[in-house]
């Protein structure tokens, strides 16, 4: 962090003039238009539904940790993995392919067939619940105290991560291209203000993983999913009509 601090210190000279002068001859600004009050209102509704997606998404904190913990073979060619390394696929998995997904949507973007960023979050969404339909296969799979093998883990962080890159940068992404600029910093806040309601809801939803059969528990959380993301399919003419088609 303070390598990041240092470099973004040496490079601020680089950085364009703070449009918000200060002073006593600054006038007040000026009210938000219809305009702005329409997009700040659509990005309020992208942030409720950003609360669903981060509840479902942070299990892999939670409740996933839990299953790694009691329900995974860790003995892998002889040696015996801390199942706490389960933390380390999604940061993994970021890294690999958060390149070639950027590559892809250029390539689609070149195409002419590049979805919008309100139907990319949709399909972040279906994603991360259709990966806890792999989930309830495990739990039919190994029913009882039977231990399995890490590639259901590995193979449901992998959609999960396919997700969190359709849905994460590309909400932070738009809030900085629809927010108004007066109150950008703001719109910001409200973002991860989201996601900290999202990882609350977490906590709330990772009391039902010990009161009810773990496929139920993971049908609950693919439900939450699908659904969210259905809503973002519906809403998406709406909130492109007031932030525009192509943002």
């Amino acid at each position: 962090m303070l390598l990041g601090l240092l470099i973004y210190w040496l490079g601020s000279g680089t950085l364009p003039q703070d449009a918000i002068k200060h002073g006593s001859n600054t006038a007040p600004p000026e009210p938000l238009t219809k305009q702005e009050w329409s997009a700040v209102g659509a990005l309020g509704i992208l942030c409720a539904l950003n609360i669903m997606f981060w509840a479902i998404y942070e299990q892999q904190g939670n409740t996933l940790q839990l299953w790694a913990d009691k329900k995974i073979n860790w003995n892998i060619a002889g040696f015996n993995v801390p199942s706490t390394w389960f933390q380390t696929f999604n940061p993994a998995m970021i890294f690999i392919f958060a390149p070639l997904l950027n590559m892809f949507w250029a390539w689609q973007n070149k195409s002419k067939k590049e979805p919008s960023s309100v139907t990319k979050m949709g399909l972040g969404c279906i994603l991360c619940g259709s990966a806890y339909i792999l989930m309830i296969l495990a739990s039919i799979a190994m029913p009882g105290e039977e231990r399995g093998s890490v590639l259901w883990l590995l193979s449901t962080v992998f959609v999960f991560t396919m997700g969190e890159l359709y849905l994460s940068p590309i909400g932070l992404s738009l809030v900085t291209k629809v927010a108004p600029k007066k109150i950008l910093s703001m719109m910001m806040g409200m973002w991860f203000l989201s996601s900290f309601f999202g990882n609350y809801a977490t906590g709330i939803l990772g009391t039902l993983y010990d009161v009810m059969p773990k496929e139920t528990f993971f049908a609950i959380l693919t439900a939450m999913g699908l659904v969210t993301g259905v809503v973002f399919m519906i809403l998406r003419k709406p909130v492109e009509n007031i932030i525009g088609k192509h943002v």
